[in-house]
């Protein structure tokens, strides 16, 4: 079983990747909390967790998941796979104490390298074509590797860390998320057409459009900039640390 989140479409294509060649099931997880969280693995099933690295961390979102969820067994092999623009810091060590939390053990950790899609702060902007097609190219190779030893259930971190992780992880880690993951800096300008598009696309439903009126954001917002990325006029600012910056969406390496 592997539960996962995707924003911009990165980690979702890694886990409709690794769930196809292990023969898993794939749980989205907005729509899990929609559920009783209770879930029923087989014997020696593995649990898996694939998710963007938010901030050089775990997302709240989904530590908040993990500590809500119910299982009505110790799971036998625990794993996650976390997709990221550069490094990860201490996510390894983040999602080990969470499973920890639950009485789990994390066998095996890895990040992968993903096109960047990280907006919303100075310095921050998608990717060129030629490195974005070069990460994806090289991610492909690495998923192989990663489900080799998924099957294998290997014991191992591969994670990326980077360097200055204790900083990152600790210092701006808690920053970003009180101060970042917020939907009260989300605005649209004149390209508006009020398409419903960015409606549509948000996976926790936290924009309405209301009839001739300009989209509005709620409070459920877990910044993964998915209605950003997919407004096809440009019309959607976060603040002013977005203007002028790229779009980023998932497409397989040409």
């Amino acid at each position: 079983m592997i539960f996962y989140f995707t924003g911009t479409g990165n980690s979702g294509w890694v886990a409709e990747y690794v769930a196809q060649e292990i023969g898993d099931e794939l749980k989205f997880i907005p729509d899990e909390f929609a559920g009783n969280m209770h879930y029923k693995l087989r014997p020696e099933e593995r649990l898996g967790f694939i998710f963007p690295c938010y901030g050089w961390g775990v997302p709240v979102f989904v530590e908040q998941f993990i500590e809500r969820m119910q299982l009505e067994s110790t799971p036998s092999y625990v794993y996650f796979v976390t997709t990221c623009g550069d490094d990860t810091g201490k996510t390894a060590e983040i999602f080990c104490k969470d499973v920890e939390k639950k009485g789990w053990k994390c066998d095996l950790g890895y990040a992968v390298q993903m096109p960047e899609s990280y907006v919303c702060l100075p310095g921050f902007d998608v990717d060129p074509e030629d490195k974005e097609q070069m990460k994806l190219r090289n991610a492909q190779v690495r998923l192989e590797q990663i489900v080799d030893d998924i099957i294998d259930k290997r014991e191992l971190f591969d994670t990326i860390p980077g360097g200055f992780k204790w900083a990152k992880s600790n210092i701006i880690r808690p920053f970003f998320n009180r101060f970042l993951i917020t939907s009260k800096h989300f605005k649209t300008n004149d390209n508006c057409r009020k398409c419903g598009k960015c409606v549509k696309v948000c996976p926790y439903h936290n924009i309405t459009l209301d009839g001739d009126k300009l989209p509005e954001w709620g409070k459920e917002c877990v910044q993964c900039m998915r209605c950003y990325h997919s407004c096809e006029s440009h019309a959607i600012e976060w603040g002013v640390f977005t203007k002028n910056k790229g779009q980023y969406l998932f497409k397989n390496a040409k």
